[in-house]
C-alpha cells in the first residue's frame, strides 16, 4: 500500500476552481494516476492547501489530496504533483491513535417494492442477461444527521399538537411558532434541555438561558450529534477500534455537509460528516482493513479515508 499527497501542479492555472469540491470530478482525475486499473485502486480525502501546507512555496487556495491505494501512482502526469511512500503502520493491539474522518454517516433499511418499482426491477434484471430470482426488498439509504433531526420535530410537534406536514424547514417554523403561543412552552423548553443535556458535549450549554430558536437550534444539534457517535460506534465494532473516554468522549463530529448530484438525479447527493478524536486499537487485523478499505460508502466521492497519528 502507499499513502501519497497530491496537488494540482503550480503551473496549471484554474483546473482547481474546476475541481474543488467535486469529489466526483476529482475522482476521475485522480483515477489517471493509476493506469490499467479498472476497479478504483484508492481512498482519498481533500483538504485546502494552504491550511494542510501554509509555509510551501505558491500555495494558494488549490486543493490538495491524501490518498491510501494499493499501486503507487504515477508521479509523472502532466497534471498533479505527486508525493508518494510505502503505507504499512505497525499496530498493536492497545494502540492509542489520533484519527480524522471523512464519512457518509447513512443507516440502511429495507422496503417492500411497489408493482410499479417491481416491474423495472424485473425489467432491468432481463435487459442486463440476468437470471429471474424472487423480487427483493428495496434498500434505502437514510441520512442520520437529517433522520435525527426530523424525529426530534416530529416528536415535539406531537407534544404541541400540530400536524406533521412539510418539509424539516416548514415543520421548524410551525413548532416556533405554536411554541411561543402555547401553555405548555415550559414543558417543551424543559423536554429540549433534558435532551442537549443528554449530550455531554452540550451539556453546559443546557443550564443557558436560550430564546426558543436558538435552544431548538442547539437541541437539533444535540440530537444529530449523539446520532453520529453512535453511528461511529457501530461501524467501530466490525472495524478493530473503540472510541477512547477520558472523563468523557474523546471524539467530535462538524462539519456537515451535502452535496448535490445533479447529473444523477433533481434530488441527487450525499451528505459528509468531519470526524475527529482519539480511538484504541481492539483488533489488528480488521483495523488495517479499515485503513485500506474506507469506512462507509460514498468512497468515490472523497468520503472514507481515515488518517491517524501516534498519541
Amino acid at each position: 500500500m502507499y499513502f501519497s499527497r497530491i496537488r494540482v501542479r503550480a503551473d496549471i492555472r484554474d483546473l482547481h476552481l474546476l475541481i474543488s469540491g467535486n469529489g466526483y470530478s476529482a475522482h476521475q482525475l485522480l483515477w489517471k494516476l493509476f493506469p490499467g486499473d479498472k476497479q478504483r485502486p484508492f481512498l482519498f480525502r481533500e483538504e485546502v492547501a494552504r491550511e494542510q501546507i501554509p509555509f510551501h512555496k505558491g500555495v494558494k487556495g488549490e486543493p490538495v489530496f491524501y490518498v491510501v491505494s494499493a499501486t503507487q501512482p504515477i508521479s509523472t502526469h502532466p497534471i498533479f504533483a505527486v508525493e508518494s511512500k510505502p503505507y504499512a503502520p505497525r499496530l498493536a493491539v492497545g494502540d492509542h491513535l489520533g484519527f480524522k474522518l471523512r464519512a457518509n454517516p447513512v443507516q440502511l433499511a429495507k422496503k417492500e417494492r411497489t408493482p410499479q418499482e417491481i416491474e423495472r426491477w424485473q425489467k432491468n434484471r432481463t435487459e442486463h442477461g440476468l437470471e429471474n430470482k424472487e423480487v427483493t426488498k428495496k434498500r434505502i439509504r437514510h441520512d442520520v444527521v437529517m433522520d435525527a433531526q426530523y424525529h426530534l420535530l416530529r416528536n415535539i410537534a406531537d407534544k404541541i399538537g400540530i400536524a406533521v406536514i412539510g418539509k424539516k424547514s416548514l415543520l421548524k417554523q410551525q413548532i416556533i411558532a405554536e411554541w411561543q403561543s402555547t401553555h405548555n412552552s415550559q414543558a417543551i423548553t424543559d423536554n429540549l434541555k433534558d435532551i442537549i443535556a443528554s449530550n455531554e458535549r452540550f451539556a453546559e450549554e443546557s443550564t443557558e438561558s436560550l430564546h426558543s430558536t436558538k435552544l431548538l437550534d442547539l437541541c437539533l444539534k444535540a440530537k444529530a450529534d449523539k446520532q453520529l457517535e453512535t453511528w461511529l460506534m457501530d461501524k467501530s465494532k466490525s472495524h478493530g477500534f473503540v472510541l477512547v473516554r477520558d472523563n468523557r468522549l474523546k471524539f467530535q463530529a462538524e462539519a456537515y455537509q451535502w452535496h448535490a448530484l445533479p447529473k444523477k438525479g433533481k434530488n441527487a447527493g450525499f451528505s459528509s460528516v468531519d470526524f475527529e478524536g482519539e480511538i484504541e486499537v481492539i483488533d489488528t487485523e480488521l483495523f488495517s482493513k479499515a485503513l485500506f478499505n474506507g469506512i462507509g460508502p460514498a468512497k468515490g466521492f472523497g468520503c472514507g479515508l481515515m488518517l491517524i497519528r501516534r498519541v
